[in-house]
């Protein structure tokens, strides 16, 4: 099995980290168009709604990016470790 395919089995149905970025980079943009639209009309309870779900959504991503990047990263490390001691037996005898 290769890293990649450890990484996904592992991770089952949930998202990757580049995955999360992507999302988290997209809201990103979408703040930043209505913090734009808010500075150009003026603030309005709909907008200011609408930039707190965003800037919460934008924690959420990138909370949840951190600790998915943190699994993958720590499953490379098991595969790692696992393949460097791969030949260790033979040495032991």
């Amino acid at each position: 099995m290769n890293e990649e395919q450890a990484i996904r089995e592992f991770l089952g149905d949930r998202p990757s980290a580049a995955q999360l970025a992507d999302w988290r980079t997209t809201l990103e943009q979408r703040l930043q168009a209505l913090v734009e639209e808010r500075q150009r009309i003026g603030a309005t309870a709909s907008l200011d709604t609408r930039v707190s779900q965003l800037q919460r959504q934008i924690a959420a991503l990138s909370e949840e990016e951190a600790v998915t990047r943190f699994v993958e990263d720590s499953v490379r490390v098991t595969l790692a470790m696992g393949a460097g001691t791969d030949g260790m037996d033979k040495f032991e005898e």
